[in-house]
């Protein structure tokens, strides 16, 4: 009895250790960092005054930019999946035209002076944050996409880039090297798009 009762014990603790094993090998998996991407050329150069998350609606302005609105959301976690908190989160990207507000872009088309281009916000305890902006648009032959960079304590922790899978003016095929940076589009009834990407720092 003493034998089999050993030998029971045994299998147990080597199940035991598969199954940890395997659950942090799914951790792991499911909480990958989010691979870092090219600032690109046109960080903004210039303060704003208007530096919220509603990128649609600039301070000062009657009217909002013109173009389909997108509903960004998502949440930042560690590798361990907790929410963090305090974390700035910034974007810059396009017009509805393909034109960045950057004294060095020079692709054809009018700015959008109700479009505010850049904006920030800071994540509360439960990590998630949100921008309130516009789909960007196609230029030369870059897929559409906003860039993105995560602060923590005023240093930067991750430079990136959004794509997505299915934007209407979009024919790219993505690659495994940016399956942690694409995120799908949803069309609400009221015409608007919404999306949830996750970022892990």
């Amino acid at each position: 009895m003493k034998r089999r009762e050993l030998i029971k014990s045994t299998w147990l603790l080597l199940l035991g250790g598969i199954f940890l094993k395997a659950e942090k090998l799914n951790a792991e998996a499911q909480y990958a960092k989010t691979p870092s991407d090219a600032e690109g050329p046109y960080y903004p150069v210039h303060r704003q005054e208007d530096e919220d998350n509603n990128l649609i609606q600039v301070a000062g302005q009657a009217s909002p930019a013109k173009g389909n609105v997108l509903n960004l959301q998502g949440v930042v976690l560690n590798t361990q999946g907790q929410p963090q908190n305090g974390v700035t989160v910034e974007i810059w990207q396009t017009d509805s035209q393909g034109r960045y507000k950057h004294p060095d872009d020079y692709s054809p088309g009018q700015r959008d002076s109700n479009f505010q281009y850049w904006g920030k916000t800071v994540t509360p305890a439960d990590g998630v944050y949100s921008f309130k902006t516009l789909l960007p648009a196609a230029y030369s032959f870059r897929p559409p996409h906003i860039h993105y960079k995560v602060w923590v304590e005023g240093k930067v922790r991750l430079t990136s880039q959004i794509y997505f899978k299915n934007h209407p003016e979009d024919k790219s095929r993505f690659g495994s090297r940016y399956k942690l940076q694409v995120t799908e589009l949803k069309q609400a009834p009221n015409g608007e798009f919404n999306t949830f990407f996750q970022i892990v720092i």
